[in-house]
């Protein structure tokens, strides 16, 4: 007979959670204001714009490497990709990953030098560049639960002189399984739980999704 190791307040948030994942909503607030509590009925995307972007707001801009931490290289080529996607949208020009590095190899730039960036955006003709970093990505398994999270940091930067003209921060989270009443429940939602974590597919959409809601928050301070 299998057996539930997860304990009764163990359940009583995954119930919370599951109820609160059908409702959610996404919140732009001010950046550091985010609420980091797993069971908000918002999804909260924390944002702040430098003054003088309204005034000069750059069309075209350099997506730069993403950095991530041990274990998440992977991740650095998808959050670029789906950068480039979105921003696309919303700017005249975006000098992807794959452009960057060709233009890069030629001039014999190092993107690592601050020199180097803003000797790019001068080749390319764009006034900003973008850094991106993946600040967490985690999973959780309860057996017959499991949740997957994947935060996002991004920041504009004015290549003439430095100038932060916007950052936004936003950490998404999906999760499956739920809360077995029989054997065969309990069967069920553990093979659900497992087959969601590793899914390789489920964090990619999640990072693109995490994306569109960064640069919203772009779009709407313009």
């Amino acid at each position: 007979m299998l057996r539930l190791q997860a304990t009764p307040l163990k359940l009583a948030a995954i119930v919370i959670l599951l109820i609160s994942a059908g409702c959610t909503r996404t919140q732009y607030v001010a950046l550091g204001n985010e609420n980091a509590s797993p069971i908000s009925p918002f999804r909260q995307v924390g944002f702040k714009t430098a003054p003088s972007l309204a005034e000069n707001f750059p069309e075209c801009t350099i997506i730069l490497k993403t950095k991530t931490g041990p274990g998440l290289q992977k991740l650095g080529s998808i959050v670029e990709e789906a950068l480039s996607r979105h921003l696309s949208r919303k700017l005249g020009r975006v000098v992807d990953a794959a452009d960057r590095i060709v233009l890069a190899q030629r001039a014999a730039l190092d993107l690592v030098h601050e020199a180097d960036i803003q000797a790019l955006a001068l080749q390319t003709n764009c006034s900003s560049y973008l850094r991106s970093r993946v600040i967490g990505s985690g999973k959780t398994n309860l057996l017959v639960w499991s949740q997957i999270q994947v935060g996002i940091e991004v920041a504009m930067v004015r290549a003439v002189d430095g100038v932060v003209l916007w950052r936004a921060r936003h950490m998404a989270q999906r999760s499956d399984g739920g809360v077995p009443l029989t054997p065969i429940g309990a069967i069920v939602d553990t093979y659900s739980s497992i087959k969601f974590s590793s899914d390789r597919e489920i964090t990619e959409s999640m990072i693109d999704d995490t994306i569109r809601r960064i640069v919203r928050s772009l779009t709407s301070s313009h």
